[in-house]
């Protein structure tokens, strides 16, 4: 019996090591819980028979599940990732390169060339030199839509 509680630190200590690995590997909270429970378990393996060790790695898991997983759940979920891409939607550019529904092309905007599609709905190509507007950022590439085919009285950003 004492063989056994003298390994108990052993154990405990390698699956605090096991879980935190497994958590560090993924990016939603998996075994956080259990890492705590077993570092409980952990700091009172000396003190305590191997079988409440498990009692304390059970309720203290659990507990930690119980009261925290809703709030970190919440936290999680709600976060929105504000990028300055966003500030380009709705701004004016020159078509640098054809656009077609199956190809895409290329603008410029504030010096730097961006991969370019047509909207869903729209089936017309677009030539290089046309006015387009910047509808929308979907993954690397930069929505347009047709607004002028001449740089008459149009601003535009370069």
């Amino acid at each position: 019996m004492e063989v056994v509680e003298s390994l108990m630190i052993w154990v405990w200590l390698g699956l605090f090591v096991v879980t935190i690995i497994v958590e560090a590997s993924t990016q939603d909270f998996v075994s956080i819980w259990f890492s705590i429970g077993s570092l409980v378990a952990l700091c009172v393996s000396g003190f305590i028979p191997f079988w409440a060790e498990f009692i304390v790695f059970t309720v203290v898991s659990l507990a930690a599940l119980f009261f925290t997983r809703p709030l970190v759940k919440k936290l999680m979920t709600n976060t929105e990732r504000f990028t300055n891409i966003d500030e380009v939607v709705g701004k004016q550019v020159l078509c640098e390169k054809d656009i077609t529904k199956f190809t895409s092309g290329e603008i410029k905007l504030n010096g730097l060339i961006y991969t370019a599609i047509l909207m869903e709905d729209c089936n017309k190509e677009i030539t290089k030199g046309t006015i387009v507007e910047v509808v929308a950022i979907r993954g690397n590439k930069v929505v347009v839509k047709e607004i002028s085919n001449t740089k008459e009285n149009v601003e535009f950003i370069n």
